[in-house]
């Protein structure tokens, strides 16, 4: 099944609500201005994604993950490239990079962060899209791309949601890019639920 651009760009607009939501999230827990935006969304098989994924091929990534299910389950991660991680935990934890601290202060900053991110993009999609959704309690793993999606026949037909989302703080002049990314092993549940959203009066609208 393939989903139209009129529907990729109502995903667009949905996790962009729920990463903007995570942003207010995270600027009153921490107090400092940050804010959060997905320019670019990308939507397919892994092969599909060759040419995004070998960018991050053979880099070691920070990633938080979120299993879920529901009317469509699959597993939600929030993924750090190394050197968007140290700024992240640098800028927010206010620490300097000492190797002897940077190891624990950053599983315990980007766990944070990502457990508030993915419940936030995750509850926004299930409320804004009247879908029940159930989530486990997301975890730290330092892996690669080929670590955290290994494909098998029994899973070879699972779609893989790419976001790339930008993250700024202005305080310290600070951008990066952090990816969103989700496996949905059918992609027409989660459709046809974005096309009760498209078709809905009461949608509510963010620019992109």
């Amino acid at each position: 099944m393939h989903i139209n651009p009129e529907q990729l760009d109502a995903l667009q607009e949905l996790l962009n609500i729920g990463v903007g939501r995570a942003a207010g999230s995270l600027n009153q827990m921490l107090e400092k201005p940050i804010r959060l935006h997905i320019p670019f969304l990308q939507l397919g098989k892994m092969e599909e994604l060759s040419q995004e994924v070998q960018k991050m091929k053979d880099t070691t990534l920070s990633s938080v993950q979120l299993p879920f299910k529901g009317t469509f389950s699959g597993s939600s991660c929030l993924l750090f490239p190394t050197e968007s991680a140290k700024a992240l935990v640098i800028a927010l934890t206010g620490e300097s990079e000492d190797p002897d601290t940077m190891d624990s202060l950053r599983e315990a900053t980007l766990t944070e962060i990502g457990n508030i991110v993915l419940n936030g993009v995750m509850g926004s999609l299930a409320n804004i899209l009247n879908h029940r959704i159930m989530y486990s309690v997301p975890f730290y793993q330092e892996t690669s791309i080929q670590g955290l999606v290994q494909p098998t026949p029994s899973d070879s037909s699972e779609i893989i949601l790419l976001a790339q989302t930008q993250f700024t703080i202005e305080e310290y002049d600070l951008t990066g890019d952090i990816m969103l990314m989700f496996g949905i092993p059918d992609l027409g549940l989660l459709v046809n639920a974005v096309n009760e959203y498209v078709h809905s009066s009461t949608a509510p609208h963010v620019s992109t």
